[in-house]
């Protein structure tokens, strides 16, 4: 089997270029159901597998609350405690769904630091995609329809979620080039030439 990881900065279209790139494959993506499948297997609710998924530090709690809502526009209500209550069953089970998923098909995987999880196995191609601040933002705003400050401040916040879930749960720089094979800043390409 397969697999492609992506890790993305806010704004630099991670999870429509890794959609793009599973279709064009005919591969299956994995993105949002990772944090469900969490859920399940850890017999916790959605919004507290969400947080978790890109979280790093209870003080965090009303920046990965916010977070959880913009990952899954379903989520509803305020963190719950438990959410923090056992990261290390947390970690494991998230690393022991995406071994799963390398293993059994061939497929797609965005975040959840799975180029560290999947590691240095031989069938794996780990993708990063960044860009400066200013045109991650600019793209973000113009993608998702919002005003460039809130777009900023929507990039301060994800980046920073998910560079403390690396750090937080792997000791590692989320943006170190050493992580990946291939880093492209997706603000100088077009969606259609990465693909």
């Amino acid at each position: 089997m397969s697999v492609i990881t992506f890790s993305s900065s806010f704004g630099s279209g991670g999870s429509v270029v890794a959609g793009l790139v599973a279709k064009r494959l005919g591969w299956d993506l994995h993105n949002r159901a990772i944090p469900a499948e969490v859920a399940t297997q850890l017999s916790v609710p959605l919004d507290a597998a969400l947080s978790q998924d890109e979280a790093a530090e209870t003080r965090l709690g009303r920046l990965l609350a916010r977070f959880s809502v913009q990952l899954a526009p379903d989520a509803r209500g305020a963190v719950p405690r438990e959410v923090f209550a056992d990261e290390e069953a947390f970690q494991k089970q998230s690393e022991a769904i995406i071994r799963h998923l390398a293993a059994t098909s061939d497929c797609v995987i965005v975040g959840r630091a799975a180029a560290i999880v999947v590691g240095s196995t031989e069938s794996a191609l780990h993708v990063r995609l960044d860009g400066s601040p200013e045109a991650r933002a600019m793209q973000a705003a113009h993608a998702l329809q919002i005003p460039i400050e809130e777009s900023k401040r929507r990039l301060n916040e994800t980046d920073r979620a998910r560079r403390l879930y690396v750090k937080h749960f792997y000791k590692r720089d989320w943006a170190d080039a050493g992580l990946y094979h291939l880093v492209l800043d997706s603000t100088a390409l077009s969606v259609g030439r990465m693909c």
